[in-house]
């Protein structure tokens, strides 16, 4: 009889944590039917001068940008973009302008979604696998997230990217190439009116709220590597500087931990590493500090291109203080002994980085793939149907892998 209690006893127990794992989900937040999730310890950390996962691994990020994608550049994609002020379409905005003018809001958008659905697709995420990269980076913009009303509400191509990324084990960076008013006047912030951001008390404002909505968006999602707070902050002073940046840059820190306390914070120096301040001054932690090494004007120069590159890392290990370095953007062009002599480098000195960049038009060195034959939509005199044409042909399928990527080592 004893024998029998104890049974129904253990049997009602065990219909009573059945109950309750349907009511509540096998994991608290999750719907009854999903399986718990494996801990994968993905969600990385600064610790020292290296990044670590959640197990204490140090992880080197080896990551290439995805420029082009949000935010055109008329040299590197399939638009008449002039990149210069007050000629023809001079930068990303007035080509949203124009396309609305003509074609409406909604036409505009479906021209865009053409656009962007052609120039990265779930294939290209395994291309980004196949050359060897763990991670991408991710430039956008306030307007890619932005409806007709201006509010932050359009997520749709960012949540797919997050989606694909945690698919594949890539992680991703989210870099904030477009502020509001412009952080630097340059093509590639899509506006090119002024810099605007840091001499603004609206635009900085408006700012501080987008990164306050992005955090809060993926601050589960333990495949963001970090937050790239200002791609290129340059202002109106040319370099990172105590009084227009500084300050800025910790109001963006305090509001993007006040919504999410774990996610890696990057942040970026114009030009040098000594341009920016020691982390503790601000009381900044978990942040990851990015310089973008570009040797202009000596594409072809191996010698000099060395010397470049051990200048940087003198200048790195020259820091007072500790904290994980990402070169976040730079390129060797053609030189294979110099992409070799580099990628060698940053990896003995644990330094992770993002090469620019994954596609390009014409036949430059700066892309991992080319378009040489892509034709460039003429927003202002092409129709709708020219323009959906050439934008539908920006596939990596019509892309030439650059030889230097087919024996690539990472």
């Amino acid at each position: 009889m004893k024998a029998g209690r104890i049974r129904i006893t253990i049997a009602v127990l065990m219909t009573v944590a059945a109950i309750a794992v349907i009511a509540f989900g096998v994991v608290k937040g999750l719907p009854a039917d999903e399986e718990t999730p494996p801990e994968d310890y993905r969600k990385l950390s600064a610790l020292g001068n290296v990044i670590v996962d959640e197990r204490g691994n140090e992880v080197l990020l080896k990551a290439i940008n995805i420029g082009g994608l949000f935010v055109q550049e008329g040299w590197m994609c399939p638009t008449d973009i002039s990149a210069e002020y007050g000629v023809g379409i001079p930068d990303h905005l007035t080509m949203l302008a124009t396309l609305r003018e003509r074609f409406g809001y909604d036409g505009a958008a479906e021209l865009i979604e053409i656009y962007e659905s052609n120039f990265f697709t779930e294939s290209d995420f395994d291309n980004v696998s196949d050359l060897g990269f763990n991670a991408i980076r991710l430039p956008f913009a306030y307007f890619n997230l932005e409806n007709e009303s201006g509010e932050l509400t359009e997520f749709d191509r960012m949540d797919w990217f997050v989606d694909q990324c945690d698919k594949r084990d890539i992680y991703l960076i989210l870099d904030l190439h477009g502020a509001y008013g412009s952080q630097n006047a340059k093509e590639h912030s899509g506006d090119m009116s002024g810099a605007n951001l840091f001499v603004n008390e609206e635009n900085k404002e408006k700012t501080v709220a987008l990164w306050e909505t992005v955090a809060a968006r993926y601050k589960n999602r333990d495949i963001i590597a970090g937050y790239d707070l200002l791609n290129e902050p340059s202002g109106v002073t040319g370099i990172t500087n105590a009084i227009e940046q500084f300050p800025f840059y910790d109001e963006l820190y305090k509001a993007v931990r006040a919504v999410d306390p774990d996610t890696m914070i990057i942040i970026e120096s114009v030009w040098e590493a000594k341009n920016l301040p020691d982390p503790a001054d601000y009381g900044w932690e978990n942040v990851c500090y990015s310089y973008h090494n570009y040797n202009w004007g000596h594409d072809y120069d191996v010698e000099n291109h060395i010397e470049f590159v051990d200048t940087k890392l003198a200048s790195y290990a020259a820091l007072e203080y500790e904290v994980p370095k990402f070169v976040g953007e730079f390129t060797c062009f053609n030189l294979k002994p110099v992409w070799e002599y580099t990628l060698r480098a940053y990896t003995e000195a644990n330094i992770s980085y993002a090469i620019w960049t994954y596609k390009v038009t014409g036949n430059s060195s700066w892309g991992a793939y080319n378009l040489p034959n892509a034709e460039k939509a003429d927003v202002v005199n092409d129709s709708y149907e020219e323009i959906a044409e050439k934008w539908a042909a920006v596939s990596t399928e019509n892309a030439v892998k650059r030889a230097i990527f087919e024996d690539y080592i990472i």
